[in-house]
């Protein structure tokens, strides 16, 4: 069973940072429960699709942007969390923020994302 780690570190690879919808639709499926709960400062969504649909709308915000871990994954019991930045691949970051997940047999369940400043 994937840890919380593992689980936070395809998401932020596979999901977040793939332009390809086919392919982070799988990701998604594989990665996050079906009823998954993502928050952040602008709306709550539940399940897969509606998770989709926010990525899908964030990577068309900042197009060739990338999200990269900002330091050390910590986690405890079947919590996770890691600082990320977005920015362009060569430059400056433009926002960053703490991903906290909690994992319920072996999925992301529920996703809050903190944004910095």
């Amino acid at each position: 069973m994937p840890t919380p780690e593992e689980l936070l570190t395809r998401m932020v690879d596979e999901v977040f940072n793939e332009p390809d919808a086919d392919r982070r639709a799988a990701v998604i499926a594989e990665v996050f429960a079906e009823d998954v709960v993502f928050t952040d400062s602008a709306a709550t969504v539940t399940g897969r699709a509606a998770l989709a649909d926010t990525v899908t709308g964030l990577l068309a915000q900042g197009p060739g942007f990338r999200f990269t871990p900002s330091g050390p994954f910590r986690g405890i019991g079947d919590l996770g969390m890691r600082p990320w930045r977005l920015g362009p691949p060569d430059g400056d970051p433009v926002l960053g923020g703490l991903d906290v997940a909690r994992v319920v047999d072996g999925r992301i369940a529920q996703l809050w994302t903190v944004l910095e400043g």
